[in-house]
């Protein structure tokens, strides 16, 4: 069993790696992190010359070890194993053990991990503090759409029936400069502009074309009044972006365009994940289209480092946005 940094050179097996990890996902494939133009390394344990568990330590826009805007769930994840259970967890405790001594050598080590990782027993042990945060997931493989549809809230139908009634019409692969206007207002109403660079976010869907739809939702006079950007692949959809035009708001535009982006990506992806729903009043929208309530980890290493700096993150929050 053997601990080390991959190579450039060895990146396309740590892709492989996380397509068979039930803990994988889009956002720990190293070509979705070069899209974000963010710096990264992917720490492996091997055995054999078979890469059994791993994390990708990503840099955030502040080059702190954190999860880069756009990029849902890093943290450790295992290779699929069939077999006895209790000699798989054994294994994976043997590898969290050691990649754990690596990760605490990391002062401002703070991700948010699959919501798949369900046990972080050992991390605990060597020090490492867990907060647990909640997302709405609709299982497209366990629910036709029907099912879906009416388990949304009588609210979120009578909404959609409304935007319907007020000819609002929805479009796939809007012009980016639509998704970014509204997006950017969006965060403008809370007193900040958008937290990502401009360039950057244009040149990463653009990169990332093929897995990732912009959609918008229009007026009769062909005004942009919503919009939303969803990043999938074959396991999971996951709602990134959305915004809304408050001044042209119809009532009922966002949850027909959210429904509509439902419809589009239910035969494409096995999940439809709502990326996180902790924010009062975004919860219960989201909530209310029925999704599951999932929970995730949020694991960082406890230290003055990090405590100073969710400190500052905190009192920031709350002189801009008054939370």
């Amino acid at each position: 069993m053997e601990f080390k940094y991959l190579k450039k050179d060895e990146y396309k097996l740590w892709n492989e790696f996380v397509d068979n990890s039930i803990q994988g996902s889009i956002f720990s494939k190293s070509w979705y992190l070069d899209a974000l133009q963010v710096e990264y390394k992917i720490a492996v344990i091997e055995d054999k010359n078979i890469i059994k568990a791993g994390i990708i330590l990503a840099k955030n826009e502040i080059k702190t070890y954190a999860n880069p805007m756009l990029d849902k769930y890093l943290g450790i994840i295992f290779r699929k194993e069939e077999g006895n259970r209790q000699k798989i967890v054994a294994k994976e405790y043997k590898y969290m053990d050691i990649l754990t001594q690596e990760l605490k050598k990391i002062k401002s080590f703070d991700y948010y991990f699959h919501p798949q990782f369900q046990n972080w027993i050992p991390l605990s042990w060597h020090g490492l503090t867990q907060q647990t945060r909640y997302t709405y997931i609709i299982s497209n493989r366990e629910h036709t759409l029907d099912e879906i549809y009416n388990n949304f809230h009588l609210n979120i139908k009578r909404n959609i029936k409304n935007a319907k009634k007020e000819s609002v019409i929805i479009k796939n692969n809007i012009p980016f400069e639509d998704l970014w206007d509204l997006v950017n207002k969006t965060f403008l109403r809370q007193g900040s502009k958008a937290p990502f660079n401009r360039e950057k976010l244009e040149n990463y869907t653009k990169t990332i074309k093929n897995n990732f739809t912009s959609y918008g939702a229009y007026n009769s006079n062909d005004q942009c009044i919503a919009v939303c950007g969803l990043v999938h692949n074959e396991k999971s959809s996951y709602l990134l972006l959305n915004g809304i035009d408050v001044n042209n708001e119809i009532r009922g535009a966002n949850a027909y365009l959210i429904h509509w982006t439902i419809i589009d990506l239910h035969d494409k992806c096995e999940l439809y994940d709502f990326e996180g729903s902790m924010l009062f009043g975004v919860e219960e929208f989201y909530r209310r289209f029925g999704g599951e309530l999932t929970p995730y980890y949020r694991v960082w290493n406890d230290n003055f480092f990090n405590y100073a700096k969710n400190k500052a993150k905190k009192i920031y929050k709350n002189m801009r946005y008054g939370r």
